[in-house]
């Protein structure tokens, strides 16, 4: 495997729409140059900067944010009321933009940054119980399916 290198502009293609990425470290695989950072994050930062972002959504974006957050075409539409098929109109726009109404673009924008911060303070609550080491007894897991009956 050879070493990394820098590459100072580069676009990439793999969230489905194109990002262009400064000073990208890129390593070689299997003959190829790849991109060498950690998708996760990435895909965090990207859906954090189209909330910011200064354009109107395109349908790739749309899609994007929908799958990101693992909802339905139908799930996406009824969180934000409307019909399923604005969703699969918007998202055959491809790289071009939505033209939705503006105020149902700003719901998906704050619905970003809401589902962000909500992961995060997860997160922070789970790092301050784990904060102390956890027993090694025996502690087997309880659910109460009373609560999952449908």
């Amino acid at each position: 495997m050879r070493a990394p290198k820098i590459q100072k502009r580069y676009i990439d293609y793999s969230l489905g729409f194109p990002v262009v990425l400064l000073n990208a470290p890129m390593i070689k695989v299997r003959g190829q140059w790849a991109l060498r950072v950690n998708y996760n994050d990435y895909q965090q930062i990207v859906l954090n900067l189209l909330a910011y972002k200064p354009a109107k959504l395109t349908g790739s974006e749309v899609s994007f944010i929908r799958k990101q957050f693992q909802m339905t075409v139908r799930a996406f539409a009824e969180r934000f009321s409307i019909k399923h098929s604005a969703v699969i109109k918007w998202e055959k726009k491809k790289d071009k933009a939505t033209k939705m109404a503006w105020s149902t673009e700003k719901d998906i924008r704050l619905f970003i940054l809401d589902e962000l911060s909500r992961r995060a303070a997860e997160l922070y609550k789970l790092y301050k119980v784990l904060k102390e080491e956890v027993q090694e007894t025996k502690h087997p897991i309880q659910i109460d399916l009373e609560k999952l009956a449908a």
